[in-house]
């Protein structure tokens, strides 16, 4: 092809077909450019094909993890619930209200036996941001739901949950000098500990109810809501209209 332009522009040159000349020119600069553009346009679609289906492939990742993630956060969920529920009563019994030695026993184990460890499932969402690839979700409200959740995730790790294990720590410390608890291999049920005469030390007593017990609690509720807001946005993104169903 470019043999072909090459032969009319020096024929017309030898013509002194100057006027022809010039707007084959114009006209070969055209073609040019339009080629131009649409090599650019197709490598433009080409790109945004790719990028929608690594976007997919993102989506689908995330709906996993965060689904593994929902599970782990029920389960610890679930466990906080019943030592909030131990606390309660504990609180009641340090009140004056009178319980069984059993019951003392049962509340109490609970309040430095439970290790929260949430370990959230990252692996999507790292490789994202190490990609730099967080724009290939088209939605703004989606990027920021996602931030916003591994966010609200790193926030609970560093903070609540770190706190609650460095009180935990302490209340065990103080646990295994109970006489009769060290011994016990079933360290949830204490049965030759005297946990009412122990709880009468002030130290004790005031690290179980500052153990962050309620605290992480809520704090834990508080993830359940991300996640699940997250998970709903993800599973309704029309990219993914198949997996949501």
């Amino acid at each position: 092809m470019p043999r072909i332009f090459n032969a009319i522009r020096q024929r017309l040159l030898k013509e002194n077909r100057f006027t022809r000349y010039l707007v084959y020119a114009v006209g070969e600069i055209v073609l040019v450019v339009i080629g131009i553009l649409i090599a650019l346009q197709i490598n433009n679609w080409n790109n945004f094909n790719k990028d929608r289906v690594l976007e997919e492939q993102y989506v689908t990742g995330l709906i996993i993890d965060l689904q593994a993630d929902s599970l782990a956060i029920g389960m610890l969920k679930a466990d906080s619930d019943d030592q909030v529920r131990r606390k309660k009563k504990l609180y009641e019994y340090l009140d004056g209200i009178a319980f069984p030695e059993d019951s003392v026993q049962h509340f109490f184990a609970k309040q430095w036996e439970l290790s929260m460890g949430f370990n959230p499932t990252t692996t999507t969402f790292d490789e994202m941001k190490s990609t730099g690839r967080l724009n290939v979700v088209q939605d703004p409200g989606l990027r920021s739901r996602i931030i916003k959740t591994y966010n609200a995730y790193q926030t609970f790790v560093n903070g609540g949950q770190a706190y609650y294990e460095r009180n935990r720590a302490e209340l065990r410390k103080l646990a295994f000098k109970i006489p009769g608890l060290v011994d016990h291999k079933v360290l949830s049920n204490p049965i030759n500990a005297d946990i009412a005469e122990a709880l009468k030390n002030d130290e004790l007593r005031n690290a179980v109810l500052a153990n962050y017990a309620v605290t992480v609690n809520m704090q834990l509720e508080e993830l359940q809501g991300v996640n699940h807001q997250l998970l709903e946005h993800l599973r309704a993104y029309p990219i993914h209209r198949e997996l949501a169903r």
